[in-house]
């Protein structure tokens, strides 16, 4: 074998090894498509610290409109030493240029890492319907590695961490003493006046939170609980019938009540989004049910304060 056939087998050996770490290196990122959508998923880091998080991002995009596609619910993925700590996802629309629409939906899952050494994240299945053409179908990501490294050193000392155990202490005594003394002020007040122990709002409030789980991973169930528990306590406050009512009626009722306009815009907005949960077969999203949550929430503690007041007014009047 003369030297430029040797020259040549080497070049073709250096140029397979540059690919084949090409590949390598690219692996966190997987992309699969059909003519019209497609699925983009990767890794933030190909090596990660054992005290820093795993960020798996999963992003479906197709030309046109939000609503060209029923994405269905997915699926936690098959992990192996790691473990999922949450999830969320958006919805995006964006011009490109020459005015084109092109609608993105990005999933972000958050894994902590169980012990150093390789971790992996199996393919990642997203089943869908084209509601233009009426098929379904689906697309499988990559099966990604993720290397555990060992843990970064954590910032602070010993005085710092024995302070914040302090003030968490301190946070804590202050809500136990606050509801102890509001539980016998209740107390108090029954034996006294044979006031009821908690005013209605106050009674739903309390329901709320036994029945209605903000950071629950089946939110369907929880938004249906929150939907249920809310229009029980406008039946019973304002005498409405609103178990009985479709959206449109309900938001008429509502515009007659003695409420302030805020109120009456913010449940307006909140019954119109639980219509369109419910009927258009819209997937709930963690932010829009905290909103959701939260404007009821708000509204019961305004109730309840008022009602606090109106009956402090009344008992020094007497």
């Amino acid at each position: 074998m003369n030297i430029s056939n040797i020259n040549k087998s080497i070049t073709i050996i250096i140029v397979f090894l540059l690919y084949f770490c090409h590949a390598q290196s690219v692996d966190s990122v997987s992309a699969a498509m059909d003519q019209n959508i497609t699925l983009k998923a990767y890794v933030e880091q190909s090596k990660v610290p054992q005290n820093r998080p795993v960020i798996l991002h999963i992003e479906l995009s197709w030309a046109g409109r939000l609503n060209r596609y029923q994405i269905e619910p997915v699926s936690q993925p098959v992990l192996t030493n790691l473990l999922l700590e949450g999830s969320g996802s958006e919805n995006r629309l964006i011009t490109e240029e020459g005015g084109n629409l092109k609608a993105i939906k990005a999933i972000t899952y958050r894994f902590r890492p169980l012990e150093m050494g390789m971790a992996y994240i199996d393919g990642v299945v997203i089943k869908y319907t084209d509601r233009e053409m009426g098929e379904e179908d689906r697309l499988i990501s990559q099966r990604m590695m993720v290397e555990i490294t060992e843990p970064l050193p954590e910032k602070g000392n010993n005085q710092l961490k024995a302070l914040s155990y302090i003030v968490l202490f301190a946070m804590l005594f202050g809500v136990v003493a606050y509801f102890l003394f509001q539980f016998v002020k209740k107390r108090r007040m029954i034996r006294e006046n044979g006031v009821p122990a908690f005013s209605l709002p106050e009674s739903f409030l309390n329901r709320l939170s036994q029945e209605v789980d903000p950071r629950g991973t089946n939110l369907s169930e929880m938004i249906q609980r929150l939907s249920r528990i809310f229009k029980e306590y406008m039946d019973d406050d304002f005498h409405i019938h609103a178990r009985e009512l479709n959206t449109k009626e309900l938001i008429a009722r509502l515009n007659g009540l003695e409420l302030e306009d805020i109120d009456k815009k913010n449940l307006s907005a909140v019954f119109e989004k639980l219509d369109e949960i419910k009927f258009a077969g819209k997937n709930i999203d963690p932010a829009e049910f905290t909103q959701i949550y939260g404007t009821i929430e708000n509204f019961l503690l305004k109730r309840k304060q008022r009602l606090e007041m109106s009956q402090m007014t009344v008992k020094e009047e007497k």
